[in-house]
């Protein structure tokens, strides 16, 4: 199942754009992979978010918050029409 994990640091996001957004990143992985849009795929469109704690994250420059997205789809996957080959 393709799966795609979003990495935001604590306090980021409201609890409405926890949801909303793991819901979408779900959705655009679907349409990335060419998987029809149906209850069956949909229910194969993982998403995760974790948040890191205060100070997890930071650059040289600044305090800004950064946000990682990591993608990964099954082996073999064929993109446009969602099934292994």
């Amino acid at each position: 199942m393709p799966m795609i994990q979003l990495t935001a640091p604590s306090g980021a996001l409201t609890d409405q754009g926890r949801a909303e957004v793991q819901r979408e990143l779900a959705r655009a992985l679907l349409r990335w992979e060419g998987a029809p849009d149906t209850a069956f795929f949909r229910a194969q469109g993982w998403s995760y978010l974790t948040e890191l704690p205060a100070q997890a994250q930071t650059t040289a420059e600044d305090d800004l918050p950064r946000f990682r997205v990591d993608v990964t789809v099954p082996e073999g996957a064929d993109r446009s029409s969602g099934t292994r080959t």
